[in-house]
């Protein structure tokens, strides 16, 4: 079970035995179902989670519907890190898409882990600018990429997305109607043959 934790870890910080015990007793275990929020509007985000089995979606709600922002599965960190760092209410939500189960670090045991050493302080030095910089390009891909492009994208760098994740939600991270996806995929699919 700790595999996943340790590799996850050991990917952003070369931590010491010690270390990695000292983060274990600082992580919580939750379950979530499938469909349920850890994260709802207007909530102050107090933990950042770490997914050990299942996969989650970071999203906002808007009157023209959901934009989906990121996903996060196995061995992935996610939160609304603005909202955790601040702690102030997030205007996003965090549901899951399968039956979850997840490790939180909360904000105060986040803070104690900075005072320890400066690995843990580079872990979210690390962390931080991960998100950001997801967060960055996704905002330039919308912005700077046609749909196809964003796509291709998609496709290249996270292709278990399309084993995983039902085609609507696909769409709303990828900033199209389901329909335009479907265009999409069948262009593509048809250029592969010739």
């Amino acid at each position: 079970m700790y595999e996943v934790i340790t590799n996850s870890l050991h990917k952003l910080v070369d931590f010491t035995d010690e270390e990695l015990f000292l983060f274990m007793q600082k992580l919580k275990p939750l379950s979530l179902k499938k469909y349920e929020l850890y994260l709802k509007e207007g909530q102050v985000c107090k933990m950042m989670v770490m997914v050990h089995k299942g996969g989650l979606r970071y999203f906002s709600r808007t009157e023209k519907g959901d934009h989906t922002i990121g996903f996060a599965f196995e061995g992935g960190w996610l939160g609304d890190y603005e909202s955790f760092l601040l702690q102030t209410p997030s205007n996003c939500l965090i549901e899951a898409l399968e039956d979850c189960e997840l490790f939180t670090l909360s904000y105060p045991d986040m803070q104690a882990l900075y005072q320890h050493s400066q690995r843990f302080e580079r872990f979210g030095r690390i962390m931080a600018e991960q998100l950001f910089l997801a967060t960055a390009r996704s905002k330039s891909d919308l912005m700077l990429r046609n749909a196809k492009e964003r796509y291709m994208s998609l496709l290249a760098n996270q292709p278990q997305i399309f084993e995983r994740l039902p085609q609507h939600l696909i769409a709303s991270y990828l900033g199209v109607l389901p329909q335009s996806l479907s265009r999409i995929r069948a262009e593509v699919s048809r250029s592969k043959l010739t």
